[in-house]
């Protein structure tokens, strides 16, 4: 899967049981579009990654 949005928090490193490190963050994605009325909506999605 691939998400293209805007990077909105710095990347945090954390470290995992076993020496092992993950790296999360969070990506925000604009959507929009027209509602039964016509007007133009815009739709904001927030993806926390790890």
């Amino acid at each position: 899967m691939n998400i293209v949005g805007r990077i909105t928090k710095n990347a945090e490193v954390n470290a995992l049981a076993n020496d092992r490190q993950v790296v999360n963050f969070s990506v925000a994605i604009n959507d929009s579009f027209k509602n039964k009325q016509g007007d133009r909506v815009e739709q904001t999605t927030f993806y926390n990654c790890s």
